[in-house]
């Protein structure tokens, strides 16, 4: 009897989340998104103290004015609040205000429906690096852009100078001195890069090192006047806030759960297990075509086009010395040879999941990536795995703050970067 009451169960729940699957185009129509970021580019250069200059651009278009009105200002997230020398390029950004974690860019004019407002700015970042963080001797900058939780960038792309770098992941281009790491992201999708550097190669200091979290407690703390007015709407905005994530939330939450729920036990779901592809690489010191001396990240001679590949084989883990050393998609250099690499390829395979009974008593794991584990809110509040080099928190416009009850009086004697126009 309690075997035919749960199978009734079931079937009830599942005919809910079908029911749910048929409504979604409404409710998704009804959020629909009010921008697009068409392409979102950060330049990378190191510096000798191993600090960070970073380019941004972004292409920023507004596919609606009416629910929130115009765009008129951006919030975006940066990696930390040890950043200094920010400097608008663009002649569209009228001002720009320091808030730690996060910058208000404030635009030239409001930008109405297909409109596309172009944003470039520059600033020194640090704190972005950790020694030793995988393997002794070498230092690790993980990087994971901004994200917005309420759009699709269409286009993201990392350009990252290559100079003296030994490894990297995931895999990517090479135009010219530069790693170019490209990608596209739904609405609330992260992306993750890190570069590695013998621990010589730049001026790195433990105490200058990437935190778990973000140092120090004021980075999104806001500088008031005193005057009681900024406090109420702050505090209406924190209860609007808390309002919409709990009526929003926990719906979404109870609902993917449901449908996770149905799928383990109706025999739907597919469990996957790593798969993981090691290939040795030898490199020619020079070409065996004109003689010239291999450019690192160089597959082929740019004089002569002949290719400076030796020997490339795959091999098994047995084979390699601390194959525990690659185990992340990626490039990294291979004993004490200058010129030998091991490129690892990692993919999620399914496999068949045994049937088990309920009394089995099985338990299940859950191992979490550096970006999932990046439990961003209002700050950089990351675990100590995560090198806290993220964009937090997620980014986007802030057009509809402004029409209802954000004062601007809030943003008051904040930092502020002006344009140079």
């Amino acid at each position: 009897m309690n075997m035919k009451i749960k199978a009734a169960f079931r079937k009830a729940l599942l005919i809910t989340v079908l029911m749910i699957a048929v409504f979604l185009p409404s409710f998704h129509a009804f959020a629909a998104a009010t921008d697009e970021i068409l392409n979102f580019t950060v330049t990378v250069d190191v510096n000798e103290d191993a600090s960070l200059e970073m380019l941004y651009h972004i292409e920023w278009k507004v596919l609606d004015d009416q629910a929130y009105g115009p765009l008129e200002w951006i919030d975006l997230g940066v990696p930390n609040s040890s950043h200094e020398n920010i400097r608008a390029i663009s002649s569209t950004i009228d001002r720009i205000e320091d808030n730690g974690s996060k910058l208000a860019i404030w635009l030239d004019r409001p930008y109405m429906a297909d409109e596309t407002a172009v944003v470039e700015f520059a600033m020194t970042q640090d704190r972005m690096y950790q020694i030793d963080k995988w393997v002794e001797g070498e230092t690790a900058y993980t990087f994971t852009p901004a994200w917005f939780d309420g759009m699709d960038i269409d286009h993201l792309e990392i350009r990252w100078n290559a100079a003296d770098a030994g490894a990297w992941q995931p895999d990517c281009s090479m135009e010219g001195d530069y790693l170019v790491f490209t990608t596209s992201l739904s609405a609330g999708d992260r992306y993750t890069i890190s570069v590695v550097y013998p621990n010589d190669a730049f001026g790195f200091a433990p105490e200058r090192q990437a935190e778990g979290s973000t140092s120090g407690g004021d980075d999104n703390t806001y500088a008031y006047n005193g005057s009681s007015s900024g406090l109420g709407d702050i505090g209406v905005i924190l209860f609007i806030l808390a309002f919409t994530a709990i009526s929003c939330g926990v719906p979404i939450v109870f609902i993917v759960l449901l449908v996770k729920w149905i799928l383990k036990g109706t025999g739907f779901g597919q469990a996957t297990e790593k798969k993981i592809t090691r290939t040795k690489i030898e490199y020619y010191d020079n070409c065996p075509g004109c003689g010239a001396v291999r450019q690192e990240g160089k597959d082929s001679c740019p004089y002569c086009g002949r290719s400076m590949i030796k020997k490339k084989e795959v091999v098994e883990e047995n084979q390699i010395e601390k194959p525990e050393r690659y185990t992340k998609n990626g490039t990294y250099r291979y004993g004490s040879s200058p010129n030998t690499y091991i490129h690892v390829n990692v993919v999620n395979v399914p496999v068949s999941r045994p049937r088990t009974s309920s009394r089995s008593g099985g338990s299940s794991h859950h191992h979490s990536s550096c970006a999932s584990s990046c439990a961003c809110a209002s700050s950089c509040a990351c675990a100590s795995s995560c090198a806290c080099a993220c964009a937090c928190a997620s980014s986007g416009r802030a057009g509809c703050s402004v029409k209802d009850f954000f004062k601007e009086s809030i943003h008051e004697e904040r930092i502020r970067v002006d344009s140079k126009r």
